[in-house]
């Protein structure tokens, strides 16, 4: 079906005369089973095949774990910290410190959190651990302070609460779209309601 689909693909690209660089394409399969798929081509040239590809600056690995998103996400923010480090350990007031690390740091992870948010613990901690590491700096917080008491104190949402809102707007606004489409992608299941065969969070059950 979708060599089918891309031979109709090459046709059309033929007929309105668009060059297409087949190499590269990527090519991925999002699957648990082992093994590989059959190769496809695009204008008989064969579609390089990835275990992992980046597409809108988000990292999708075979298996949706999202661990290497995550990981290359966590040293982006490592080198942004290293830069802003001594603002937030500076004696400025911690209100405007807050203000920076939401303006500067949080944005860069909260990209594409509706869809990563609901992956598992382990993968999802070292955000998490990135934030508190923050924070800490923010409010040159002692050793004895615990993670969850800080949060409270400066009124920041964990990982899992932001994930929760973030995708909570998105299935509103999917609810309220115009386009029928788009407007599905808000059911509380697939298509067919197949049966749930892994104990893995979906982005659905963050509502």
């Amino acid at each position: 079906m979708l060599q089918r689909h891309l031979n109709i693909i090459d046709l059309w690209t033929k007929r309105w005369k668009i060059k297409i660089n087949e190499t590269k394409s990527s090519f991925i399969t999002f699957t648990l089973k082992k093994g590989s798929c059959p190769v496809v081509t695009l204008n008989s040239i064969p579609i390089p095949s990835y275990s992992e590809v980046k597409y809108l600056g988000l990292i999708l690995d075979s298996k949706l774990t999202w661990n290497p998103h995550l990981k290359a996400k966590r040293k982006a923010l490592n080198t942004r910290l290293h830069l802003l480090r001594p603002l937030l350990k500076s004696k400025m007031n911690i209100n405007i410190k807050l203000l920076i690390y939401k303006s500067l740091l949080r944005p860069l992870w909260t990209y594409g959190v509706q869809l990563w948010g609901a992956a598992k613990p382990s993968n999802t901690r070292t955000i998490q651990a990135f934030q508190s590491i923050c924070l800490r700096l923010v409010a040159s917080a002692p050793w004895y302070l615990t993670n969850n008491n800080l949060h409270k104190d400066l009124k920041i949402q964990n990982l899992n609460q932001i994930s929760k809102l973030y995708y909570t707007r998105l299935h509103n606004k999917f609810q309220l779209h115009t386009n029928p489409l788009i407007s599905k992608l808000s059911t509380n299941s697939l298509p067919g309601n197949p049966r749930r065969r892994l104990k893995r969070q979906w982005c659905r059950d963050l509502l």
